[in-house]
This record gives structure tokens, sequence and C-alpha cells, in this order.
């Protein structure tokens, strides 16, 4: 917060050199900031008056920031300091010093009165402070920017005092005392209501690392531990008696919605990093099979096990919450924020969902996909390409078009106010008391209409069609017709042609440009989870990816749905993209993501098993021509390339820069008897070495998509019957997004391991 994106320092560029860019249409982000009162983006101040002084306002943190004490001798104090100077006074060069503890903020003239008391030396001017003030960094510092999970919550009237709710994970966003930078971390879950137990004694909402505190031991690790990167080079001669780690803290990688990129990781501490040799660790519970199951599965896969809180399932851009502010009687429009829904089991946890994800090795560079726990939130938005480019509609045209009525039903949150109008605040640091009002009309709510509650967020209840801000002859009301359990909830949603058309058409009106093509666009986002490690015997069973089968992925785990929140069901492609489903399995949803990554330009991978009628098929790309961008089923292979589907043995999807060969292991099958045949490029030879078959290929043009596909010139006969066997993933009927989970398990492992537990 000292530089610009293009590393100038931000302090640099005057008032009226942004207010001239605003004026010519543009908004530059690292400079502005949206003003409610005006409706409009305006410059952000990074001079800033302090007293009698004007100052750069830009935030370098002091060592204070991270390492100071006396914020928790003081009831964290400090913390609610650091939010006051930013998201009040936006007041971003005092911040650090709000924060430690060493002084109090004057919010009239942002002078600070420093605290003498912690003077040990009156012969020096200044205060100066020893080791009872500076201290090692923890995660309540880390906190003051990304939000605390330590602070306290008030409940609903709907949920049982102690218990996580919905209503806390409003009150945290909705709250402006919590708007911090990337606020809502994973990892703030690990402080959550750490006195309830599930069966075995453990808090249900308590990381193992951190449970550690709880049962007395010394080794708790906290976000410093992963986060300032384990082999980080030390800055020598910063003092003359010492050296100091790097504060380059390492990124997290949430996945591609959060926009850090996989290759963009800044060095987070793995897994490996602590527990060294994980084969070996495993082989007690896999035996042999140890290996192939840790070259394809993270460890978070099996070891998050199911979390017990609410997580956000959806953000619709297509419908915002507008934030307001009003009564009963009239509402003022101040700006739109996302519209999220929840969705959890804190009760009895849930299983995370599943996705492939590509990960590489920093020392070698080799890239290897991995099966990596995720929360699968789908995301529905308006898109427009009167560029030529799709380009997400902007917030003020949705503001135009969708508004809200105070007669209509509607979705809103109201928030409690005292006899002067001000905000109502409860427990030790002051939350707003807040609540959910679902399927409603806004103008007969007794507590608004009681003077004691006002409005500050509502959904958009109707289009208005003739844009004059008003609900009347020809606009249309947008109905509560389906949630996530495809019952009503109280909610309006875009679900039928008529919304749809109809918000499409005013929506044009509203961009005002001739010729505008607007879509409707429903996707989804994979956010990687990795905190929250419960302990080894909450982790997964091989039943719960297997259930009773030794050669497929047929338990829970792979067969569940994921519930995908996309409320359009039946309305014409021609005005959705839909490229998710309602409710993939887990196994559908994580191939989807994989195809969609290497869609946007992710490394595909050069390995895959294909299980066949005729048993497991490994497939290799020969070198570095090519990447297989997904496994084909025979139906899919078949209709592509005019074959009986009966015939088709093995099929890959491939992306193909130059001349490449492709390897078949084709097992218990006579490579002899089997041919290829491609949908683009030419076949140009082909090697036989007993069961294996290498394919030398030709495409078309660079950045060709090419099916490949090998079928059987003959019935061939199959040794032993089978082919192997093997838990690689079939796939289920009616989902064709790219077919197989490849090279996930290896069937022989897992029975030698078996018969070993015979013996």
């Amino acid at each position: 917060m000292e530089k610009d994106r293009n590393d100038n320092f931000l302090y640099k560029k005057s008032k009226g050199e942004i207010e001239a860019e605003l004026n010519n249409g543009k908004i530059p982000g690292d400079y502005t900031i949206f003003s409610s009162e005006d409706k409009k983006f305006i410059p952000f101040e990074w001079k800033i008056t302090v007293g009698d002084k004007t100052i750069n306002n830009t935030m370098a943190p002091a060592c204070f920031l991270c390492h100071s004490k006396l914020d928790l001798i003081k009831n964290h104090q400090g913390i609610l300091n650091f939010r006051t100077a930013v998201s009040k006074l936006h007041y971003l060069s005092g911040a650090d010093t709000a924060a430690s503890g060493l002084a109090t903020l004057n919010s009239t003239d942002k002078t600070f009165n420093y605290d003498v008391s912690l003077d040990v030396d009156n012969e020096t001017n200044g205060i100066q402070i020893d080791s009872n003030v500076l201290g090692k960094a923890n995660d309540q510092h880390c906190s003051q920017c990304h939000g605390g999970g330590w602070d306290q919550f008030t409940t609903d009237a709907d949920s049982l005092l102690g218990e996580i709710n919905p209503m806390d994970f409003v009150e945290q966003l909705k709250d402006l005392k919590f708007k911090q930078p990337d606020l809502f971390k994973e990892a703030k879950v690990w402080f959550f209501n750490e006195t309830i137990t599930d069966e075995n004694g453990v808090p249900k909402n308590v990381e193992v690392h951190k449970w550690a505190d709880y049962i007395g031991t010394e080794n708790v690790k906290g976000c410093v531990d992963c986060h300032n990167p384990v082999d980080h080079e030390l800055l020598e001669g910063y003092a003359p008696s010492f050296s100091i780690p790097s504060h380059d803290f390492a990124k997290g990688n949430a996945g591609p919605a959060h926009g850090v990129m996989w290759h963009q990781m800044a060095g987070t501490a793995s897994c490996e990093n602590c527990h060294k040799d994980p084969d070996e660790f495993h082989r007690s519970a896999f035996g042999p099979a140890a290996s192939v199951h840790i070259g394809k599965i993270a460890c978070t896969t099996c070891h998050i096990g199911k979390k017990y809180f609410y997580r956000l399932k959806l953000i619709d851009w297509s419908l915002p919450m507008w934030v307001v502010s009003g009564n009963a009687t009239k509402i003022t429009f101040k700006t739109l924020t996302k519209n999220g829904y929840v969705y959890g089991d804190p009760k009895n946890g849930i299983w995370p969902e599943a996705a492939w994800f590509p990960q590489r090795n920093p020392e070698t560079g080799e890239v290897t996909w991995k099966l990596k726990s995720v929360n699968a939130m789908g995301v529905i938005y308006f898109e427009d390409n009167s560029t030529g480019e799709f380009k997400p509609v902007l917030a003020r045209y949705l503001a135009k078009a969708f508004r809200v009525d105070l007669s209509l039903p509607t979705k809103y949150i109201i928030m409690k106010i005292d006899e002067n109008g001000k905000p109502v605040r409860e427990g030790d640091l002051g939350h707003l008391v807040l609540k959910v009002k679902k399927g409603a009309a806004i103008k007969d709510d007794e507590d608004l209409l009681s003077g004691n509650w006002v409005v500050i967020q509502a959904i958009p209840n109707y289009i208005d069609v003739n844009l004059n801000g008003k609900f009347d002859e020809g606009d249309l009301q947008i109905t509560d017709d389906t949630g996530l359990s495809g019952k009503k909830d109280g909610t309006p949603e875009f679900n039928t042609r008529e919304e749809i058309e109809t918000a499409i058409e005013t929506l044009k009106k509203a961009i005002g440009i001739d010729g505008v093509e607007v879509k409707l666009t429903l996707n989804s986002d994979a956010f990687a989870m990795t905190h929250n490690i419960r302990p080894a015997f909450e982790a997964l069973k091989c039943g719960d990816c297997h259930g009773r089968s030794e050669d497929s992925l047929v338990g829970e785990f792979f067969t569940r749905k994921t519930p995908l929140y996309f409320p359009i069901d039946d309305v014409p492609g021609n005005l959705i993209d839909k490229k998710f489903e309602r409710t993939p399995t887990v196994k559908e949803y994580a191939e989807a993501v994989r195809e969609e990554l290497i869609n946007a330009g992710y490394p595909a991978p050069t390995e895959v098993t294909i299980e066949s009628e005729i048993g497991k098929i490994e497939v290799k790309i020969k070198d570095s021509g090519a990447e297989i961008v997904a496994t084909l089923d025979a139906s899919t292979a078949a209709q592509q390339l005019n074959l009986p589907e009966e015939k088709v043995v093995a099929a890959v999807k491939v992306r193909a820069t130059r001349r490449f060969q492709l390897e078949f292991d084709l097992k218990g099958l006579d490579a002899s008897k089997v041919d290829v045949k491609t949908s683009k490029g030419s076949v140009v030879s082909k090697e036989v070495s007993g069961n294996t078959l290498i394919v030398t290929i030709d495409p078309t043009r660079a950045d060709d998509e090419i099916t490949v596909a090998l079928f059987e010139r003959e019935k061939a006969a199959i040794p032993g019957g089978g082919g192997g066997g093997g838990c690689s993933i079939s796939p289920q009927a009616g989902f064709n997004l790219g077919g197989l989970l490849s090279s996930l398990l290896s069937l022989t492992p897992l029975v030698l391991l078996r018969r070993k537990k015979k013996h």
C-alpha cells in the first residue's frame, strides 16, 4: 500500500491527474474509492492532514503492526483502533501506530496521544521500550488486516447460544469494522467454538496444529509458520548482532477465482516441509500403494475431513444485494455488493468437494496434477460483448435495471439503532445487531415500523423496464421460485425465461450501446481448501473413496452431489452459457474443473490412465509437442470419429503444437490387434512392442485439438479375463465434460495390501 501496480509511489500522482482519468471514463483502481454519498468513484486521498501538517497517506507497516504485545494485554483494543483508522478515517499511514497499543488515536484531527508510562529510560528523549512491548508475530497480528476468528459473535433467535450460524458470516461481511483486505481468510475457522467438541473430544473447528493449544503441547502452529517461507534467505547486516528473516510473506493459492495463479505462489510451506517422507508415513495404511496415492492426491484431500462451518456456495453478480439506508417508508440506494448463498452443516460437518489442480515442483519445474479438496462455488454473472470481448456488465448498469420496491417481497437485512439513530453494538468487541428477513415486504416489517431498526441491505425485487426508478406498468417483478433445495427460500431469483429475457433487454437499454449482446453465464470456481487439518483418525478411510469395490471409486466421497446453486433450469441456450449443471457428482466436477483450467492456459497433464472394457490403459506424451486436454468416453469418441462404440478401446483429446508421439501401454491387450484414428492431422507411424503402441502424429496446424482413438481391428483376448483392475474413475452418463478422472490410484498394490491383511 505504498506503490501502485506499476511500481510508482501512490502519493506522487496528483488529485487533478486522477480526476482527469475519471473524466475520460477510466477508473484507476489504485487511486480511487467508491463514494456512497456521490454515487461514483472519487480520488482517494494519498495526502492527508494530521493536526497542522500534511503527510503522505501510504501504509509502510512498522514493526509494531506485527510485533507489539500490548494489544493482547489491552484486550485487542489495538486491532479495533486499526480497523477504525483504515475503514472509517482512511488514515492508512497511522494504522500501525493505532494498532500498536502505544498511543490513543484522536479521530477528530488524527493525532496520537502516546502512553508515556511505557518509557523505560527517562534520560533519553522519546519513549524507550523493551521486550515487554515487542514480541514474536502471531495470528492476532494477522487478524488486524485479515479478520480475526477470535472475534465474539452474537446469535440470532433461530440458533442455540454459541453455535456457528449464517448470521455470524453476515455480521462479519456487512459490518464496516471488518472491511479489510482479503478479510475472510479460511484460517479464521481455527478459532470457532473451541469448547464444542465432536465424539472424539476434538474441538469441531480447531485445526490440529492449533489443537495443541488446548491439549497443552508446545507444537502450536499459526499463520506465520506457513506463510513465512521455511527456507527463505536471511537478510544479513540489518543489525550488528543478529539477522532477521525476510518479510516477503508467502501467498496462498485459493484457486483461479482469487487471481493468484498456481505458478505465482511465493512459497507457502507445504505439509512435506515438516512431515518428511509422506510415503513412509502412509505405508501402514496403504501398503505398497502409498506412493501412488501420495503422487496423485494432495494431503488435504484426505486430512481436512469434515468441515463444521458454513461456506459460501454462490456469488451472484446477476442479482447483487444493494447497500441501502432507510426504513419502512423510504430507502436510499448507496452502492452494491455481492449476493452470496451460505451452505453447510456445522452440527454434523460436511466433506469438502475435490478437484484437479496443477502443482509445480519449485526445484525441478515438473508439473503434476493432484486431486485437492476444494469449496466448489457457483458464479452467475451477465456479460457484454459489445467490444468483441466478453466482460462483466458494470455495476452502474445493474443499478439502473434492477431495483427494490418496498411493497414487493424480497430478502433484506436490518440493523438495530438507539434513540439517537446510531447503530447498537453488543459484546466486548462491539458487533452490530442484525437480522435477515426473507420473503417479506419491507413496508410491512414490524421491527422497521417500531423505529428501532433500519434497512441496510436488500436484494432487488423488480426489473425497471422503463428505467424511471419506480415500480409501475410495464416493469416485471422478480419472484421467489427456487433455492438450494429446489424449493422457495424467500429470495428473489432469475429462473424463468420471461425474467431473463426482460433483464437482458433492460440491460441493453441501460448500457445504451447499439448492437450489444448480453448473455447470462453460469460458471464455477474451485477454491482450494488448505486449513482445518483434522487429527489422523478423522482422515478419509479406504471405503470413503472406494466403497466396497477394489477396481473403482464408488464410495460416498466421489458419488455424492456437489450443490452448485444455479436457479436457471430450462432457459434456452441462446440466452445462457451454462458450463456446469446444478448438481454434478464430485467425480464429474473434479474432471470438469481440470478441463476448464486447461482451457484457461494451465499446463495439461502428459500422462493419463483410462479404464475401459479391457482394463487400465496408460497413455503418455513422449515429448513436449502436445498436452492431453481430456480423456473421452467410448461413446463420445465413436461419434466424433465415426467408429463402432463397442470397438473403441481408449480415446484422448490432445492439444498439439507440432509433431508428437503418444505411447499406449495396453496391459493385457496385444498391441498388434489395435489401430488408431484421429479427428485431425495425420498418423505418421505406428510402432508395436509387445503390449505397447507408440503412435507419431502430425497436426494440421499448431494449437490443433485432436481426438485420438484406439480401436480393436478384431476382438482381442484378454488374459485372465481382466485388465489389471484399478480404481480410475469411469464417466458418468450425461456428463461429458472431459470424461474420466485419470491416473488416480493403482489396484495391484491395494490387492497386495488386502492379501497382506489376510495373512
